[in-house]
Formats: structure tokens, C-alpha cells, sequence
């Protein structure tokens, strides 16, 4: 089987459609999105639309979990509680129940996927370092585990007792604990703006970007009154 592993999309539904025609190209089988589908970006109904309509599996995000009122909206930075917000304000109501149905964790018979962390999904913790990731990987619960958050494509392995961090574009899974994040489709945060995702044929990861009307989704941040920053970030990939 194969399958399109998305993140962190962010409203941007240009990036997330130029994802979404690689994908068919590549004739994925399943789509498993790892969450916030919302914040940032103005699509955020186009975007759902797309993730009810497409997705497999879908792990809430701490912007959804902001939206539905289940953390505190003083946990998100300015720009985030901003724009969440401003969700509320445009989101239709069937995306609330299409949310209210997900949960912060899907287990599938060899795969564990959350949106923060493993150990505590729906903390809100990253996992940059080696050392965030040492107690992530000794505490899932699947061989493999796939997370967003950081917006950083990543791949963490734990073997015997040395985490490591592995860094090439195509990763061959072996013995060992994983820990994988497909990046940003909608707001990465490598210096490269490009939109990151994920092809997995069960043995092996393989890192893709894609290029999308990056100037397009920028000026629909501004059309909407979010903050200028939002916009301006796009264009670099931070």
C-alpha cells in the first residue's frame, strides 16, 4: 500500500492543492494528515473540505483543538489565537462536527500517528532535538511513530539506546524505533517554502516538495486582515 502523509496545512489551500495532484500522480492509496488544517492560512473551509472529502486517517491539531474550545486559546502564540479567531468567525458549522468527531491519535495495527508528541498527544510539545525526541521514541507505542508540529521535515530512530537523527531524503525503514515528520504543506519552517509532504510504501519514507502559488496564498492572507507576518513568511519558509 501506498500513502500521502500531509501535516500542518495551515489554511493554505494552494499549497495543498498543488499536494494534492502529486499525490494522485503517485496514486497513493490512502492520505493520512497529521493535523492543523486550520490557523495561518484563509482556506480553512476549502481545506477541511478537502481532508473530509480525501483523508484515510486525521489527527486533530492544537488549532483545532484552539477551535473547538478544548485548550485555552492563551496557549497559542498572537498570530495563531488571531487567526483561530478569525476561523470562528468564517468556518461552517459542519466543519465543527467533522472535527468534534476526530480525536489527537490514530493507532493502526503498525503505525502511531499524532500531531505533537507521542508520550502526551495533544501537549502541544515540540520535538526539534534529539533529546525532545529520546522521550518520545521510548515511549510510543507502535514501531512507528509520524507527528507534525514543527513544520520541519524529520526523521528521529532510536536503536538500542542512542537516538539518532537521520537526514536524507529517502529512508529505508529497519530495525528500530522511528519517529517521521513529513514537514509543512502550508507553512514550512525550513527556509525552504516549498510544500513538504510525505510518500510511504510501508518499507520506505520518501521526503517530497512540491511547488505552489506561494504569492497567491500570501496576498489571500492579507485580502482576509490576518497579520502582514503570516504573509511575509510564505515567501521565505520560516
Amino acid at each position: 500500500m501506498k500513502v500521502g502523509i500531509i501535516s500542518d496545512i495551515h489554511g493554505n489551500i494552494h499549497a495543498l492543492q498543488a499536494v494534492a495532484e502529486e499525490l494522485e500522480k503517485e496514486q497513493v492509496d490512502e492520505v493520512w494528515c497529521l493535523g492543523d488544517v486550520v490557523g495561518y492560512g484563509a482556506f480553512p473551509n476549502e481545506c477541511l473540505q478537502w481532508i473530509e472529502d480525501n483523508c484515510t486517517h486525521f489527527v486533530l491539531g492544537n488549532h483545532e483543538l484552539a477551535l473547538l474550545n478544548l485548550v485555552d486559546i492563551s496557549m497559542l502564540n498572537d498570530y495563531a489565537a488571531r487567526t483561530i479567531l478569525w476561523t470562528k468567525e468564517v468556518l461552517k458549522e459542519k466543519f465543527l462536527d467533522f472535527l468534534m468527531s476526530k480525536g489527537v491519535q490514530v493507532l493502526t495495527s503498525k503505525f502511531q500517528l499524532v500531531h505533537d508528541t507521542p508520550e502526551s498527544s495533544g501537549s502541544m510539545k515540540y520535538i526539534l532535538t534529539i533529546e525532545d525526541a529520546y522521550h518520545g521514541l521510548i515511549r510510543q507505542v507502535r514501531q512507528v511513530c509520524f507527528f507534525g508540529h514543527t513544520h520541519i521535515p524529520t526523521v528521529f530512530k532510536l536503536e538500542v539506546a542512542n537516538p539518532d537523527r537521520i537526514r536524507t531524503s529517502i529512508v529505508k525503514l529497519k530495525k528500530g524505533r522511528y519517529l517521521i515528520n513529513p514537514g509543512s504543506v502550508g507553512q514550512p519552517r525550513d527556509r525552504n517554502p516549498e510544500a513538504s509532504f510525505i510518500i510511504f510504501d510501508g518499507k520506505t519514507i520518501y521526503f517530497r516538495r512540491v511547488k505552489y502559488d506561494v504569492k497567491s496564498a500570501a496576498k489571500a492572507i492579507l485580502k482576509a486582515g490576518l497579520p502582514k507576518f503570516l504573509a511575509a513568511r510564505l515567501l521565505v519558509g520560516v
